[in-house]
C-alpha cells in the first residue's frame, strides 16, 4: 500500500515555472511506496499554467494536485495591515505569502499537512516529515541560521517579542503543521488578531504572523530542509554567529535534503551559488522564461562579481569531482 504524504504550496501566477522546477523534483526524489497528495492555495494561477503543472505532476504518476482557489481571503487585512517598510507599489510580497498560515481551514480532512515555499530544489525524499511527532507543538520547523549574526533580523519586533524569539525564531520554507492543535486551540483568531494588530510591525509576513501566534510552541527540524546556497559565504566571514554548530551548518551545504533560494533567485542572479543545479532542470523540464526573469550578461557584472562567479563555478566543480555535492 502506498503511503499517502499531503503537502501544499502557495504562490500567485508569476511563480508558476519556479514551481514547476520544485514539483518535478519532489517527485523525483519520492521513495516509491510515497504518493504525494500535493495542493496549491492561490488566487491567480490561469488555467494555462495550471495545466503545465498538473502535466508535470503527472509524469510521474506518484502524486495528485488540486488547486485552491483562495482570492479575497485576507484581502482587507492585507492592504490595512501593517507590514512594515512593504510601501503598495513596492511590495515584494502578496496575501498568498500569509494565506499559508490558515491552512487549517483549508484542509479539514487532514489533522497535519507540510507546507513548502516553491523557490527551491528537492534533493531528497521529504516524506519522513509527514511522520514528524510534533507531541503538543503547532508547528514543525526550521530555527533561523542568522538571527544571532545580524541584529537587525528582528530589529522590526517590539523588545518584549525580540527577546522572547531572539533565540527561538524559525524561518519559513518549510513547515510542518499540526492542524488538529491549530484548530482546538482556534490559532487561527489569534493569528487575524496579529494580522490586525497595528502595533505589531510584520516585516516578514507569514514569519512573523506564525512565530508570534505559535509562542515557541515549535518543534525543530534539521537545517538540511532548509539549504541556503550562500551560506558558505556568510559563514565565512570573520565573527559570524549562529545557533547551529559549524558542523550542522556545513552538513546543511554539503548534505542537503532541501536547496532554498531563499534571498538570491538564480533566475534573477545567474550568478547565485547553485544556479546551475535550478537552471539545469528548468531546461530538462523545457520550460519558458517569463516576466520574472532577469537576463544574465556575464560582461555586464562588476569585476567583483565576476570574480565572485568564477570563485563559486570552481568550487562547485571541485566538490562535484570530490562526490559531495
Amino acid at each position: 500500500m502506498k503511503n499517502e504524504n499531503p503537502i501544499f504550496f502557495s504562490f500567485n501566477n508569476d511563480y508558476v515555472v519556479p514551481a514547476a522546477v520544485a514539483f518535478h523534483t519532489l517527485l523525483y526524489y519520492a521513495k516509491t511506496d510515497i504518493v504525494y497528495k500535493m495542493f496549491v492555495l492561490h488566487s491567480d494561477i490561469s488555467e494555462y499554467n495550471q495545466d503545465l503543472l498538473f502535466n508535470i505532476v503527472n509524469k510521474h504518476k506518484n502524486a495528485e494536485l488540486e488547486f485552491i482557489d483562495v482570492k479575497g481571503f485576507l484581502r482587507q487585512e492585507w492592504d490595512r495591515g501593517n507590514f512594515e517598510g512593504l510601501e503598495k507599489n513596492l511590495r515584494k510580497f502578496t496575501p498568498d505569502a500569509i494565506v499559508k498560515c490558515f491552512a487549517a481551514r483549508f484542509f479539514p480532512q487532514f489533522d497535519k499537512i507540510i507546507y513548502s515555499d516553491v523557490d527551491v530544489v528537492f534533493m531528497d525524499d521529504i516524506s519522513e516529515l509527514s511522520d514528524l511527532d510534533l507531541e503538543n507543538q503547532y508547528i514543525g520547523a526550521v530555527k533561523n541560521a542568522f538571527i544571532k549574526n545580524d541584529p537587525d533580523e528582528l530589529s522590526h519586533f517590539s523588545k518584549e517579542n525580540c527577546d522572547k524569539f531572539r533565540d527561538t525564531y524559525f524561518a519559513g520554507g518549510i513547515w510542518v503543521m499540526n492542524l488538529d492543535k491549530i484548530r482546538r486551540d482556534n490559532l487561527e483568531e489569534k493569528m487575524i488578531e496579529i494580522v490586525n494588530d497595528d502595533n505589531i510591525a510584520k516585516k516578514w509576513p507569514d514569519q512573523d504572523v506564525m512565530n508570534i501566534a505559535c509562542d515557541n510552541k515549535v518543534k525543530y527540524i534539521s537545517l538540511r530542509y532548509i539549504s541556503y546556497p550562500y551560506l558558505m559565504d556568510v559563514i565565512s566571514k570573520e565573527g559570524f554567529q549562529s545557533h547551529y554548530a559549524q558542523e550542522e551548518l556545513l552538513e546543511s551545504l554539503y548534505k542537503p535534503k532541501i536547496l532554498h533560494y531563499a534571498a538570491w533567485k538564480p533566475w534573477k542572479h545567474r550568478e547565485t551559488k547553485k544556479a546551475d543545479v535550478w537552471w539545469d532542470i528548468f531546461a530538462e523540464l523545457g520550460l519558458e522564461k517569463t516576466r520574472i526573469f532577469k537576463k544574465f550578461d556575464y560582461n555586464k557584472l562588476s569585476l567583483k562579481n565576476k570574480i565572485r562567479y568564477r570563485v563559486w563555478r570552481y568550487s562547485e566543480n571541485i566538490l562535484k569531482e570530490k562526490g559531495v555535492i
